[in-house]
């Protein structure tokens, strides 16, 4: 009957019209309507939703079923990366934008404004992860002490590139090239191979030709355990972050699963009122009588 009537089709675009797998599921579900009560609040939604969308624009929904991924991993005491962070970022957002969507409705007394009350945008989360996570990293400033360690990291390499440039000038003869270079996060010099025995240091790499050898001097060497440790530093002052932050998420995992089934219903009633509007449909009038009148009645596509 379905496939006849070709509600598969209305179906298919129903879908394109959502942004999470919550709502795809309940569309696929959605048969006809045999319950009155049920039947009415389906409808009222469906031309709230419409009337919604008409004088406040579109609602500001996004995926968010990865949000319920990260969600479940802070519960499991796991570490979150910082591209999962930003992730629970942007829902925290999204839900913020979404709560002051649905209180602009209040001014037209449509009903569904009222869900916002139901949406709990965890604003102080949503600061901290925005303070200490930045373009999928922790950020320098996320701690005083990170933004210390990554200094000093980056003034001594800065005396590591002095250093070599200055044995470079100071062993013209023996270099196969005028400037340093990096191999594997390393600072090396471009050594001739014959010269090898007159510069004190390790080989680390060597060219495809093997006339050059790659070597980090002794001078640069001590400065390279230094630093080393410093990123021993920065490594675990960046994991005391993150599972600090891991922590808060976890803290607020109740609130967000609310929070996220709140979206999941909402992308599911604003969806339908969107599909109405581009039928450009009307809601049908209903009665109990066994009767079915069809005034101008097209197809919808």
């Amino acid at each position: 009957m379905y496939r006849m009537l070709e509600f598969d089709k209305v179906k298919d675009r129903w879908r394109e019209l959502t942004k999470t797998e919550y709502a795809v599921e309940m569309i696929e579900s959605r048969q006809h309507i045999l319950n009155e009560s049920e039947l009415r609040r389906e409808l009222r939604d469906t031309t709230d939703a419409k009337r919604f969308i008409e004088k406040c624009g579109a609602p500001p929904l996004t995926a968010i079923d990865e949000g319920k991924e990260i969600i479940a991993q802070a519960e499991k005491e796991g570490c979150l990366t910082p591209y999962q962070l930003e992730r629970m970022e942007k829902v925290l957002v999204m839900i913020q934008r979404m709560k002051d969507y649905l209180n602009r409705g209040k001014a037209h007394g449509n009903s569904l404004a009222f869900y916002e009350e139901n949406l709990e945008p965890k604003e102080e989360l949503k600061e901290e992860i925005a303070r200490q996570i930045r373009g999928e990293r922790v950020d320098d400033h996320a701690s005083r002490e990170l933004f210390r360690i990554r200094n000093e990291i980056m003034d001594v390499n800065e005396k590591m590139k002095e250093k070599a440039e200055q044995f470079i000038r100071s062993h013209k003869d023996c270099m196969a090239d005028s400037y340093s270079t990096q191999r594997n996060g390393w600072i090396c010099i471009p050594v001739k191979k014959e010269c090898r025995r007159k510069i004190e240091g390790s080989v680390l790499d060597k060219s495809s030709s093997g006339n050059t050898l790659f070597m980090e001097p002794a001078v640069i060497g001590k400065l390279q355990e230094e630093v080393s440790l410093l990123q021993i530093e920065e490594e675990n002052e960046v994991y005391r972050i993150l599972y600090t932050l891991t922590a808060m998420v976890a803290d607020c995992a109740e609130e967000m699963e609310e929070n996220i089934q709140m979206i999941e219903k909402l992308d599911y009633i604003f969806s339908k009122g969107k599909l109405s509007i581009d039928m450009d449909a009307r809601e049908p009038q209903i009665n109990l009588e066994r009767r079915i009148v069809l005034n101008n009645a097209r197809h919808p596509w």
